[in-house]
């Protein structure tokens, strides 16, 4: 099928893109269902009048995700060496360009249901934290909206590593953003969340404008608003010097600032202390963990697909990766740094996300050493079997594994910081002196959780370290050159810098005493006569789902690497 503007009427184009449309829909399915169970939401909650009787929403809410984690499990193309039957990626929401004859503003690929499955396993898991949490159980009464706008920022979360047009990207975004600000300022009576979410709005704002000012200019300097027409512009365009580099590194520049300040990356994550400390903890957690996710989805996807590679050399035209090292350093030194000071623990693990978020950009830089983007696909014949071993393990698959770690490993730590919170009503590490005589259990798991986050080994922590690390001193399999050693040395100190707030916390947990006059005010109805405190088994019990897995996949990561190393075919349509 071969049609453009130049030789069809819109009669003709319409019939030829109705199948497509009809393929569009089935493959928008678990979008579909989050849409869906958003507005069901909303008019359940109209007819819920008890305070008591909100968590329904919440129950409701763990239903529609789950289908949508199920529909997005059947979109999975498992590819398996020699097969003849994998099916690569399928645009959705197609429409055809003089350039390119159909095309789509987002795709259904392993990406893009990588994300999806990690998104909704992710909002699950905040879901139930939120049924278990004081500070969402205290406003009861407007459970019923958060539990909806949670299905709303999951759908937003779902478009953005699918994206393949910056129209989409920007309005996935947004749609994940805006619904954030809200949620963010959800402790509306308290002052720290209001704080939090107009500072967000403000950070937010600016950064988005930015976004938007260097995707209009990347449609000037291109003409499309396909990431995938922009790279054919640009591969041509470069190589006949056509192409203005001054305005075209100012669009990658700002394009980055909005993508940089949705994963909390220097200089562009101001606003993430401040809103991690005042946002309910649920909410904080699923900033650090999903959003961050969709934001790398997002910004992988961007950097992939829209510069072209100079397959002779094995050189990126366009040297974004040199920026993305420059800002991954600062990143994780500046996160890492800062969080040494902190006195409150949302504060330590915000710049902790910020650091983290650091480590990841390593896996980005890495990706420049083994890339495969559409022009190569095209030099294989679209033939995944055809693709280099060395695919297997760089840094895309490295980034993937690093947010499955992350995704126990941190999720565990808020949520053991959430239960102490709702009884001892703080968050300062000042009131955790002592508590492992009070509570051993979740002193001990938020211990391993740490020590995770630190990326010490026999965790799931260190696994997604060490394939970060290996990727990065992986050589470039063209030109055999290793030039990011000095990214990797400032990636190791900082991981021992880490250490010492990690340990702090431990510290003040297992050896430094409370004392009357330090101890923060505990319910009495939660403390056993022995002086523990004492939590619900179901409290308890969640904590086994982020605690297994962070020890287990620690030890026997091979199945996590496999299912990661099949995200790596895709896009190539079949």
């Amino acid at each position: 099928m071969h049609l453009t503007f130049l030789d069809t009427s819109l009669s003709d184009l319409a019939n030829a893109l109705k199948p497509m449309l009809g393929k569009t829909m089935a493959n928008f399915l678990p979008e579909t269902i989050l849409t869906a169970g958003f507005l069901a939401a909303i008019i359940i909650d109209l007819f819920i009048r008890k305070s008591s009787n909100k968590k329904l929403a919440g129950y409701f809410a763990i239903l529609v995700l789950a289908a949508a984690f199920f529909a997005s499990l059947a979109q999975w193309q498992p590819y398996h060496a020699g097969s003849t039957s994998w099916k690569g990626g399928s645009m959705i929401f197609p429409y055809s360009t003089t350039m390119i004859p159909i095309i789509g503003m987002a795709v259904v690929d392993n990406f893009a249901v990588f994300f999806k499955l990690l998104i909704s396993v992710s909002a699950i898991f905040i879901v139930l934290m939120s049924l278990l949490s004081r500070e969402v159980e205290e406003r009861g009464r407007r459970n019923g909206e958060y539990f909806s706008l949670m299905l709303a920022l999951t759908l937003g979360m779902f478009l953005m590593p699918a994206s393949t047009d910056l129209v989409m990207m920007y309005i996935s975004l947004e749609l994940v953003s805006i619904t954030s600000y809200i949620m963010a300022g959800f402790m509306k009576e308290d002052a720290r969340s209001s704080e939090a979410s107009m500072k967000y709005v403000l950070f937010g704002a600016f950064s988005s404008g930015l976004m938007i000012y260097g995707f209009s200019l990347l449609y000037g300097l291109t003409g499309s608003t396909s990431i995938l027409a922009i790279q054919a512009v640009l591969s041509t365009g470069m190589q006949a010097h056509t192409i203005n580099m001054v305005a075209l590194w100012i669009a990658v520049i700002l394009s980055l600032a909005g993508m940089g300040y949705k994963i909390s990356a220097a200089p562009f994550h101001f606003w993430t202390p401040d809103v991690y400390e005042g946002a309910p903890i649920p909410v904080t957690a699923l900033l650090s963990v999903a959003s961050k996710a969709a934001g790398f989805g997002l910004l992988m996807r961007f950097l992939m697909f829209t510069f072209p590679v100079n397959f002779e050399t094995g050189q990126i035209v366009l040297n974004w990766p040199l920026v993305i090292a420059i800002l991954a350093a600062i990143t994780m030194t500046l996160g890492n740094f800062a969080a040494l000071r902190q006195s409150n623990i949302k504060r330590m693990l915000a710049y902790s996300t910020i650091a983290h978020a650091g480590y990841m950009m390593v896996g980005l830089v890495a990706i420049s050493n083994g890339v495969f983007f559409i022009n190569e696909l095209r030099a294989f014949n679209f033939d995944p079997s055809a693709l280099p071993h060395f695919y297997e393990a760089n840094g895309v698959v490295s980034i993937m594994i690093y947010l499955v770690a992350y995704l126990f490993t941190n999720l565990g730590a808020f949520y053991v910081v959430m239960l102490i919170a709702n009884k001892i009503k703080s968050e300062e590490i000042e009131d955790y002196r002592g508590f492992a005589k009070k509570s051993p259990l979740l002193a001990v798991c938020l211990g391993v959780f740490l020590v995770s986050l630190t990326g010490i080994p026999l965790t799931l922590g260190f696994i997604g370290k060490l394939y970060i690390f290996s990727s990065i001193l992986t050589a470039n399999p063209i030109t055999h050159q290793t030039p990011w050693i000095w990214l990797a040395v400032v990636m190791v100190l900082n991981s021992v810098v880490s250490l010492y707030y990690y340990v702090r916390v431990m510290q003040y947990m297992f050896i430094k005493q409370a004392d009357d006059t330090t101890a923060p005010a505990t319910s009495e109805l939660s403390v056993s006569p022995d002086g523990t405190i004492s939590y619900s088994f179901v409290s308890k019990a969640f904590i086994f789902a982020f605690l297994i897995p962070t020890i287990v996949f620690g030890i026997y990561f091979g199945p996590i690497v496999d299912f990661t190393s099949n995200v790596l075919r895709f896009f190539s349509l079949q």
